[in-house]
């Protein structure tokens, strides 16, 4: 966005000069008070298309790319004042559309930098969509799946040697599942679940370790996520070597008191505890509980009825034996309060189930202890107030939800804006506005079912009015004018059917489906 704003301001530039004096259509340069360049390209119709480059008073470049019919187009390139590449963006009619490409420099006492890609992302009509990619340190950190400029589907995240070590499961932006896979504790020694998996992301291998020593199943997938190969292990020692032979080995063992009843029960296989186990009183009733995986780990302990269902308390565990998770059941659905845990000990969220579903206060917490957010269930929609912060503890979203939908005023905290405004039924609603950190006006307008409606207004963070346009149900439409930041007008744009039609007056004549 500070890129586009910039180029908006060249143009500001170009056309405040020309009205001190008449420009010709053609090759044109600009220059600072020193005598160096500060910009250069064509002009056509008085305005700036084709191929431009501005440059620091340094005489640096700080950026090049192309209009085409006076909108920005293909590649723009950003440069820092030392004349290295900060940003590459690509344009289609004034939009971003493809990947957005940002560097990161540093430079010693030497003037030896060091750097460089920070991240990729792909941009479809300006907005966030598909595949993003974050690196530290020249290495992939987070692969990050957007669906309209929000959070979803499976991402991951990767060591510094490259490991994926983390999946996660996002919905609308927030968190609905975490996995930790491919990790080693503090000696180096790999632990719990390690897994491969295909371009197309079904996984090709998974194998479970324990202190550096494969235990359980080993199982390995075609790309189709077929099971290919199944095998045993018993700390290292390979058991059974196909699907078949692992199958054949399950054993179910039963003890009894003297009074016939049954004492425990449970399966085996290959001598490893797989399934539920259960033990019993001497009535016969049903005490203890435990589920094993197939490589013969705890995953969760409690009590079960006469009907296997799962009763009163359980805990659940991480296949590396942390506490996972704990609360209560009733007749199989989880009831009451219920807490879950990262690996670590500490507390990831903590809320209330009713009839299954989760109902009442829940709270979710950063691995630093500090609240992600607070929010409210009524059988498992969301009911009532919605607050999440960031990992500092500073409100960055707040409102009221009704029936599962945003209602009434809400606010967010987007870096150093502030947006506030009504939501109807789960849509923007009414007047909506953002305030910039120092308390002015950022911008101002109307939402009608979720698309802004009517007049809307932006400003520079001095107050004056940067740009003011017209929309009809979120397609602009009329005259948009554009301020510089004293407030003087330097374009305007007439709108058709959310379409440039004219530039300060004059009719633009397109090709014939360059809309398209």
């Amino acid at each position: 966005m500070r890129h586009f704003v910039f180029i908006i301001l060249l143009i500001s530039s170009i056309i405040l000069n020309a009205q001190n004096k008449p420009i010709n259509d053609g090759f044109v340069q600009f220059f600072y008070e020193n005598g160096k360049v500060s910009s250069e390209g064509t002009m056509r119709n008085g305005k700036p298309d084709g191929f431009w480059k501005t440059y620091y008073p340094n005489g640096k470049i700080k950026s090049e790319g192309n209009r085409k019919f006076f909108m920005l187009d293909s590649t723009w390139v950003f440069f820092n004042e030392k004349g290295d590449t900060s940003q590459i963006i690509n344009y289609k009619q004034d939009k971003k559309n493809g990947y957005l490409y940002t560097y990161q420099w540093t430079y010693d006492s030497l003037g030896n930098k060091n750097g460089g890609l920070i991240a990729k992302e792909l941009y479809i009509d300006d907005i966030k969509q598909g595949l993003s990619y974050y690196f530290k340190n020249n290495k992939l950190q987070k692969i990050v799946n957007y669906k309209n400029g929000k959070k979803s589907g499976l991402s991951k995240e990767f060591d510094e040697n490259g490991n994926l070590i983390t999946l996660i499961e996002y919905s609308n932006d927030f968190v609905i599942q975490r996995e930790y896979i491919n990790r080693t504790d503090d000696k180096g020694l790999k632990q719990g679940y390690w897994k491969t998996f295909y371009p197309n992301d079904k996984i090709q291998k998974e194998i479970f370790y324990k202190n550096d020593t494969i235990t359980g199943i080993y199982k390995e997938f075609d790309i189709n996520g077929k099971l290919l190969i199944k095998k045993l292990y018993q700390k290292g020692i390979l058991i059974a070597d196909s699907i078949k032979d692992s199958l054949e080995v399950l054993d179910w063992k039963e003890e009894f008191y003297e009074n016939g009843k049954r004492k425990y029960y449970g399966a085996f296989k290959n001598g490893v505890k797989v399934g539920l186990h259960k033990e019993y009183d001497p009535e016969g009733k049903a005490i203890v509980a435990k589920e094993y995986d197939d490589n013969g780990n705890l995953i969760a302990e409690g009590i079960v009825d006469s009907l296997d269902r799962k009763q009163s308390e359980w805990k659940i565990y991480y296949e590396t034996n942390e506490l996972k998770a704990k609360g209560k059941y009733l007749n199989n659905l989880p009831t009451g309060t219920w807490i879950y845990y990262y690996p670590d000990g500490n507390i990831e969220q903590m809320g209330t189930y009713k009839k299954g579903k989760i109902d009442g206060k829940w709270v979710w917490y950063y691995p630093n202890k500090q609240i992600w957010r607070e929010e409210y269930y009524d059988l498992g929609k969301e009911e009532g107030s919605f607050i999440e912060y960031n990992d500092s503890g500073k409100v960055i979203l707040k409102g009221q939800y009704s029936d599962g939908e945003r209602t009434g005023f809400w606010i967010y905290q987007v870096g150093d804006i502030t947006e506030m405004g009504k939501y109807t039924e789960g849509a923007k609603d009414s007047i909506w506005k953002s305030i910039y950190s120092n308390g002015k006006l950022a911008e101002i307008g109307t939402y009608v079912q979720g698309y802004p409606n009517g007049k809307y207004k932006w400003y520079y963070p001095n107050g004056k009015l940067k740009c003011e346009g017209y929309y009809v149900m979120g397609r602009k439409e009329k005259n948009w004018y554009f301020m510089d930041e004293n407030g003087l007008l330097y374009l305007t744009i007439t709108y058709k059917n959310d379409k440039e039609f004219k530039l300060n007056g004059v009719k633009i004549k397109l090709p014939k489906g360059s809309f398209e």
